[in-house]
């Protein structure tokens, strides 16, 4: 009875306590101690969780609407908000979004190329624009019902243009009618919208892409965004040169898109059309070549962004081209390349309606008013939705008092270097 009473489990103890201590290296004394809360070891707390605390502090409401109720007085204090320094009047502060990356430069200091990198033989990196922060999605998408483009409002000020194309910037190719240069007239000058505005306030462009592959948002772009809004067609669509006349008689100037390789080729596809990667030179020119061709009477090109192709080494063939033909380019991929190959151009500063809500584009515009006080002038790109034309016609009318103005693109793109 000894053994099996007293030996055993005794045993049975000692074969437990070395194993515990075995596994955890912890000895029955630590056990008591931590038991007891009697324990000296030291016990550090866990890392703060990024982000709202409850679900009703993030996700469940844009988190600019917490901000504000966060600015909201208490009672008995009155609420002050100080002005940032060199931030212009109804324009929302930059917030700096947590990242894990590199910090975004301040609004005040003008990004230039990175420090250590070689300097552009052209045009230096555009700096980067502002931070800000964004309102999240909601969840449950908009909360007002969408608008349609039968809601907008048609306008009353549109006047045509002077009639186009000239014959003498037309040259036939087996692809069409391509533009060229005839002494001093270039197509970016002899179709753009004419523009005067007095002083020297800050220029946006606004510019409509993908036009003519859908009927109902092609003809609400035309009859009710103001003239200086420029369209941009792609070269995709039918009918494509009736779709330019009617822009130009409703007071709109033309670019035609110009499709490149997506960042996220081949699972995602930009046509026949498109410049690849894979192409060379003569390929690449040749794909140019076969969208100019497709209709007459634009002022320059809208390129795709964020293209693989704007870093490969056809690239600034591209580019001459285009200002070989007298046309402006507006895009991306302008860094690094010799100011002999640019055209007259701009690198687009965002897309407004990248997240198509109301309060994102709201935001992303408010941004864009920032950079153009910042640099003088900016352009964005938008797609034909109801909701962005909505969001549009709201901003254009308080536009003036921020001191900015509406420009079309040919008044905003900076004009190419003097050949040598």
């Amino acid at each position: 009875m000894v053994v099996y009473g007293v030996v055993v489990p005794l045993t049975v103890a000692v074969v437990a306590g070395a194993g515990w201590y075995i596994a955890t290296g912890e000895t029955p004394a630590d056990v008591w101690d931590a038991v007891t809360q009697n324990s000296s070891r030291v016990s550090l707390p866990m890392p703060a969780r990024p982000g709202a605390e409850s679900p009703a502090d993030s996700l469940m409401r844009p988190p600019s609407e917490g901000a504000e109720k966060s600015a909201l007085p208490k009672d008995g204090q009155t609420a002050t908000a100080p002005q940032a320094q060199g931030q212009p009047q109804g324009v929302p502060p930059a917030v700096a979004p947590p990242s894990t990356g590199p910090a975004t430069a301040p609004l005040q200091t003008p990004a230039g190329p990175a420090a250590g990198s070689a300097a552009a033989p052209g045009a230096e990196a555009p700096p980067e624009p502002p931070a800000m922060g964004e309102p999240a999605t909601p969840p449950g998408g908009e909360p007002l019902t969408p608008p349609t483009f039968a809601q907008l409002p048609a306008r009353t000020d549109l006047k045509a243009l002077a009639p186009a194309p000239s014959a003498d910037l037309l040259r036939n190719s087996s692809g069409g009618p391509l533009p060229v240069i005839a002494g001093t007239k270039e197509a970016r000058s002899v179709y753009a919208r004419p523009f005067t505005v007095e002083g020297n306030p800050a220029r946006i462009a606004v510019v409509v892409t993908g036009l003519g592959l859908s009927r109902e948002a092609t003809e609400a772009a035309i009859s009710k965004l103001p003239p200086n809004v420029s369209l941009s067609f792609s070269p995709y669509a039918a009918s494509l040169d009736t779709w330019v006349k009617r822009a130009r008689s409703s007071g709109h100037e033309v670019l035609i898109d110009l499709p490149l390789e997506p960042p996220n080729f081949p699972d995602r596809d930009a046509g026949p059309l498109a410049i690849q990667s894979a192409d060379g030179p003569v390929d690449a020119i040749a794909h140019l070549e076969a969208v100019l061709g497709k209709a007459t009477s634009y002022v320059g090109v809208a390129s795709a962004l964020r293209s693989p192709v704007s870093t490969k080494e056809q690239w600034p063939a591209v580019l001459r081209d285009i200002r070989g033909r007298g046309l402006l380019f507006v895009g991306d991929g302008l860094v690094g390349v010799g100011a002999a190959d640019i055209p007259a151009a701009l690198s687009v500063a965002l897309v407004a309606d990248e997240t198509p809500f109301r309060s994102a584009i709201d935001a992303r515009l408010g941004r864009l008013v920032t950079v153009a006080l910042r640099d003088g002038v900016a352009v964005t790109y938008v797609s034909a939705r109801p909701v962005t034309f909505e969001r549009l016609l709201a901003w254009f009318a308080g536009l003036q008092k921020k001191g900015v103005v509406l420009a079309p693109v040919s008044a905003v793109v900076r004009p190419p270097a003097p050949a040598k």
